[in-house]
């Protein structure tokens, strides 16, 4: 899968576009671009025959005045309105015929959805069952087209299962930017997407950074915190 021009993402998401893992973590500070740039692919990633999407967030109560908005303005950047039919709860790409579902990870209805090649966890820190997590991942299992699962968030604490599963016991330091294994792991800070952002959002993190050097690394620069605040 090609990226757009018109897309202006940071090298570390090309992994994204050609790395054939099943799990994808994507990891950064506020600023960062991930919702941006993973939003991006998925809206690429439809375009790709045999690709039905589910994107979820463990607390979504209304995709259509969280989600959908934020999927329509980067639809309407890329200038491929005629291509989409948008409603409350999915988008479908009119050329492929395939779907995007949004559903909060609470729902009963993700019981019903089938076909599903990619999963999207967004705010992932806020999953806290993995029991839940794996009865969704089990449920994505297409024969015929890469399967993967991606999760969106912002590090929480290490005694998070994410982390225990993810990064300890698999010896990967948090920050990184590698594949191990079935796992390929991107982490953006703001410095990787500052041509993007305002100057006073700037200066308000580089504020941050020299009065309250803790909240810069884990807000800003994504780290894992060791305990919660």
């Amino acid at each position: 899968m090609e990226v757009n021009p018109l897309i202006k993402l940071s090298p570390k998401y090309i992994s994204l576009f050609n790395d054939y893992s099943r799990y994808f973590i994507v990891t950064g500070g506020r600023g960062s671009s991930k919702s941006f740039s993973v939003s991006s692919f998925l809206l690429l990633l439809s375009y790709d025959k045999g690709h039905n999407i589910l994107f979820t967030r463990y607390t979504m109560t209304s995709a259509s005045t969280s989600i959908i908005p934020e999927m329509l303005e980067k639809i309407e950047i890329l200038g491929l309105e005629d291509d989409f039919v948008i409603n409350k709860t999915d988008i479908t790409n009119k050329v492929s015929g395939n779907k995007i579902y949004f559903r909060g990870n609470q729902t009963a209805s993700l019981k019903s959805l089938t076909g599903i090649t990619t999963w999207i966890l967004d705010e992932a820190e806020e999953m806290p069952d993995e029991l839940l997590f794996d009865k969704i991942d089990l449920s994505v299992r297409s024969k015929d087209a890469q399967n993967r699962v991606i999760m969106v968030m912002n590090p929480a604490t290490k005694a998070h299962w994410i982390y225990k599963r993810f990064f300890e016991k698999r010896g990967v330091a948090d920050g990184s930017n590698q594949k191990t294994e079935d796992t390929t792991y991107i982490h953006t800070t703001y410095l990787d997407n500052e041509k993007n952002l305002d100057s006073t959002f700037i200066d308000n993190i580089e504020r941050m950074a020299k009065d309250r050097p803790e909240e810069y690394k884990a807000q800003i620069l994504g780290g894992w915190r060791d305990t919660a605040e």
